[in-house]
């Protein structure tokens, strides 16, 4: 008898959904290039309100108080790497398809719930990891001491948040079809979200212009909850929890159809 061993089985091996969950988590952290865009920026902003930006400004009146600053901007550099993560996952999707690597997953047998799933599943776990180590990195460095509760509050924010706006990213993903034309709006996207919210500063200073966009903007009301959650607690964040909760469902249920009439029409 002769024993012949065949092909190293691929990194991902496994079936189902385990296989396309680690196929994802590989995808999404060894792209060199995606990782540093979605580190570079926020580490940026962090560095500047951690060194300079804080102690010019001091405190902000914030409903009616006043409030320090650092707590004020923390949520808003949470979102910044939420949104780099979530355009990390968009770009992902949008590479695999481009390249031709869907046609090719669809030639193992995989069902389309499962990739729909794992899809889902890796990109808003990334986006979560990468919020939270955002958190930690900015409270480390602004010396933020909260009580426990806050800290659940600020957490369930982050769970949520990651969920919405990673599927907001991965429907662009799946609607645009140029690259081009996609890496040009998500890059342009992200800082007009950030910045035509009331991330840095309160809705107060705001002109009229801006308050009317920062109404249809869906990173003001990520950016609330966030901040209620950090400075008041998670009763006060709820109303605006639930408003994110809301928009994550319907985003995943639309790339879940999205992605699986792509998949038909491989």
């Amino acid at each position: 008898m002769t024993t012949t061993t065949g092909p190293a089985a691929p990194a991902w091996h496994g079936t189902g959904l385990t296989a396309t969950l680690r196929r994802e988590f590989l995808l999404l952290t060894r792209n060199r290039t995606n990782l540093l865009l979605a580190i570079v920026p926020t580490a940026v902003y962090i560095t500047l309100f951690a060194t300079s930006l804080t102690d010019l400004i001091g405190s902000v009146t914030y409903r009616g108080q006043q409030i320090g600053y650092a707590d004020f901007a923390v949520p808003a550099l949470m979102f910044s790497s939420l949104l780099a993560a979530a355009t990390t996952s968009g770009t992902a999707l949008f590479q695999e398809r481009m390249s031709g690597m869907s046609l090719e997953l669809w030639s193992y047998p995989l069902t389309r719930g499962q990739y729909v799933l794992g899809k889902l599943l890796a990109g808003s776990a990334l986006v979560l990891a990468q919020t939270l180590s955002a958190l930690a990195v900015t409270a480390l460095l602004f010396q933020g001491r909260w009580a426990a509760d806050r800290w659940f509050a600020l957490l369930c924010g982050a769970l949520v948040a990651a969920c919405a706006f990673n599927g907001l990213y991965l429907l662009l993903a799946t609607l645009v079809q140029d690259f081009q034309r996609f890496t040009v709006l998500i890059n342009v996207l992200a800082p007009v979200l950030l910045f035509a919210s009331p991330s840095f500063y309160p809705i107060d200073a705001m002109g009229t212009p801006q308050r009317w966009l920062a109404a249809i903007n869906p990173v003001t009301y990520g950016v609330t909850a966030l901040r209620e959650a950090l400075l008041y607690g998670f009763a006060s964040a709820l109303p605006y929890l639930l408003l994110l909760a809301a928009a994550a469902l319907v985003s995943i249920a639309l790339v879940g159809r999205s992605l699986a009439r792509q998949a038909r029409g491989l």
